[in-house]
């Protein structure tokens, strides 16, 4: 049995199971349509349901369907959903930016009832708290990715016909500056090899200054992963070791534990060759610790980390960063960071040559446009270059 209404009245019919199903076409902000439907157990229910939407449409108010708190729609959003296709790391980053929205007064507005002005005003109040331990100024990146959530999660309601539009589609953000990029000189990279020759984790050095690997993938890297094919030494790169919080943890466990999980990209999984230099320095590393293994009366690592402790087990990331930074520090460069290495051999590239279609598979990025917006402009020596092409054009203009 159904009921078709006049146009702009609704449709109602009555299931198999005996319930009834009511729908309606709503208006959008943008001047389509969008139908939604509720099930009820008797058709008044139904008719009681249309009769609302409608004089909700007549009095300009939105048309949506759920009472949940928007900061308790959030947790469980992310709890059901919004973990299911993302990596331990992004999971880390998005459980600190629900705490972001319980200290503010929008984690009590009902879901349907919230607005774009609602967003603005948070957006606003984080601006002005800052960060949640040190009151810092919470940077325009940072401010847009809690916002990539928040829209994430509302593009999800809207799918669920919890609400029938995106308030976060209207937000004004803060334009996220570049940062300049710190970048070796020749000088300070002949230095810095220097400074490590001879230590364990000098192989962690080379492998991202000399492949551009980051410093979880170095990490991850095990003597199975260095391979050779047709004469060519090459790294499968397939996996990063980082720290993640640890959602499991118990009263008195870590909150954060070490885990090998995918790349950071889906072109992350990728194969690097290695120059005969470096292959040469790898394969070198290689069998110090073989030689290590012999000595470790059988407690070696059977597929020993590349970057590892006395007994060939992995290490953390943090520990590396640590140990690079100091050494660092001892020869006069102040301002490092694990990740200038990966820049450093990315302009260096650019500088050489390196076709951009090659250079972005060997960083593992998504696009080639995207290595050539972060790195092309590093190359100052390049753009020079490509100047001295008006040379004798200026030369006849300006005399």
């Amino acid at each position: 049995m159904s009921s078709k209404a006049a146009n702009g009245e609704g449709t109602k019919f009555k299931l198999k199971n005996g319930q009834w199903r009511a729908a309606f076409f709503v208006p959008l902000h943008d001047g389509s349509k969008k139908r939604i439907y509720r099930q009820f157990r008797t058709r008044k229910e139904a008719d009681e349901w249309l009769s609302k939407i409608k004089s909700e449409i007549s009095a300009g108010k939105p048309v949506l369907c759920s009472d949940q708190p928007f900061g308790e729609y959030l947790d469980q959003w992310l709890e059901k959903f919004g973990s299911v296709a993302i990596r331990n790391s992004t999971r880390m980053n998005y459980l600190g930016y629900l705490r972001h929205i319980q200290r503010h007064k929008i984690k009590d507005i009902k879901l349907k009832n919230l607005t774009v002005d609602d967003l603005q005003e948070f957006i606003l109040f984080l601006k002005n708290a800052g960060q949640l331990d040190t009151g810092l100024p919470l940077s325009a990146k940072t401010l847009h990715n809690i916002m990539n959530m928040i829209h994430k999660a509302l593009d999800h309601a809207v799918g669920r016909q919890l609400i029938y539009h995106n308030a976060a589609d209207y937000v004004q953000l803060p334009k996220v500056m570049t940062p300049e990029m710190r970048v070796l000189t020749e000088t300070e990279i002949s230095g810095f090899v220097a400074a490590m020759e001879g230590d364990r984790l000098q192989i962690a050095l080379v492998l991202m200054l000399f492949c551009g690997l980051r410093l979880g993938e170095c990490c991850a890297l095990t003597h199975d992963d260095v391979r050779c094919k047709d004469g060519i030494y090459y790294l499968n790169i397939s996996k990063s070791l980082n720290r993640v919080s640890n959602f499991e943890a118990k009263a008195g466990e870590p909150k954060t534990i070490l885990r090998l999980q995918e790349t950071k990209t889906s072109k992350g999984k990728r194969q690097v060759p290695l120059l005969p230099e470096v292959a040469d320095k790898v394969l070198a590393h290689i069998q110090w610790q073989k030689e290590q293994a012999e000595k470790s009366y059988g407690m070696y690592e059977e597929n020993p980390w590349l970057i590892a402790n006395e007994l060939g087990h992995y290490l953390d990331p943090g520990t590396v960063r640590k140990k690079l930074k100091a050494v660092a520090e001892s020869i006069g460069i102040t301002d490092f960071h694990p990740h200038c290495l990966r820049h450093t051999y990315a302009s260096q590239a650019v500088k050489a040559g390196v076709p951009l279609p090659y250079l972005s598979d060997i960083l593992g990025h998504e696009s080639t446009a995207f290595t050539a917006k972060v790195y092309v402009s590093l190359d100052l020596q390049g753009r020079a270059n490509a100047q001295a092409a008006m040379t004798e054009l200026v030369k006849k203009s300006l005399k």
